[in-house]
């Protein structure tokens, strides 16, 4: 049963007129009844009751009427909907995240994708960067909010904002004293990091630039995210590396202080499968860089 099959039934149905339905359609009046016809065959039922005068509705075409223009507007619906969603005007798109993004970037990106593609849901993972990666090669997320480079040539990877990592101090620690620090003065102290699994790359810089300054990063508990981070700070377990003004709780007995030189860095960034990239994924990744552009 295809559409103009319904289409020419439809015009019978409304003309009771072979011809007027044939002209209706823009077909022969032989090839309107042959089309009615193959219908019938294909319901094994009588649609219609012909005479040479005229024709009328058998009950059953009645009932297939109403049933066949339900099925025309359902197709007609799903062609919209087909088209609509390959030109993103409507769907959803699925991001992976992981922590630091989660909190820093994620929010400002969602909130200016959606304003600019508001028929489109958003679904949020949070995921590690191996996650992340292992996620969109078998396509389950369709784009990712990561901390840059990627090493996998299917995967396209772009910075898009890299704030510079402060530390979160007990209120009670000497080091508050200053206004800032170097890398160097926290020789000798504890610190709560967050786990390799979620930014390899940056967990190793950070072990290697306390090492190139003299000593060994010692890591009293791994923790994520960064409210966890700044609570067993506050609680005095160690000092907290925390990037970004946005990851900057206020909570009590907890105190930031820049590093000087911003030895470190956070690097923020988007990435996607390569090749043929749909027009969701696109609009994510300009959101992501205009929200990138905002964070400090």
């Amino acid at each position: 049963m295809d559409r103009f099959r319904l289409e020419c039934f439809v015009a019978l149905a409304e003309e009771l007129h072979f011809h007027r339905a044939a002209e209706r359609c823009h077909i022969s009046q032989p090839a309107m009844s042959q089309q009615i016809r193959t219908l019938e065959h294909e319901l094994g039922v009588s649609l219609a009751h012909r005479t040479r005068r005229s024709v009328s509705l058998s009950r059953p075409g009645e009932v297939f009427l109403d049933e066949a223009r339900k099925l025309l507007r359902q197709w007609d619906h799903s062609v919209a909907l087909a088209q609509r969603t390959h030109r993103g005007e409507i769907g959803q798109i699925v991001v992976g995240a992981t922590a630091p993004a989660l909190y820093v970037l994620l929010p400002e990106v969602v909130a200016l994708f959606r304003e600019r593609m508001p028929g489109i849901g958003v679904v949020v993972a949070e995921l590690s960067m191996s996650e992340q990666e292992q996620q969109l090669r078998s396509g389950d997320i369709d784009v990712a909010l990561i901390h840059p480079p990627l090493d996998d040539p299917g995967l396209v990877a772009e910075e898009v904002a890299h704030p510079a990592f402060r530390i979160a101090l007990p209120a009670a620690h000497p080091l508050v004293a200053h206004e800032t620090l170097e890398l160097a003065q926290l020789a000798g102290e504890q610190f709560v990091v967050f786990p390799r699994k979620i930014a390899p790359q940056l967990h190793d810089t950070l072990i290697a630039l306390c090492r190139d300054v003299g000593f060994p990063l010692d890591i009293a508990v791994e923790a994520h995210p960064a409210q966890t981070i700044i609570g067993l700070v506050a609680a005095g377990v160690g000092l907290g590396f925390i990037a970004a003004e946005a990851q900057q709780l206020n909570r009590e007995g907890v105190v930031y202080r820049p590093l000087r030189g911003a030895p470190l860095r956070l690097a923020l960034g988007v990435a996607h499968r390569s090749g043929n990239v749909p027009s969701t994924v696109t609009q994510f990744v300009a959101a992501a860089r205009d929200a990138g552009r905002t964070v400090r």
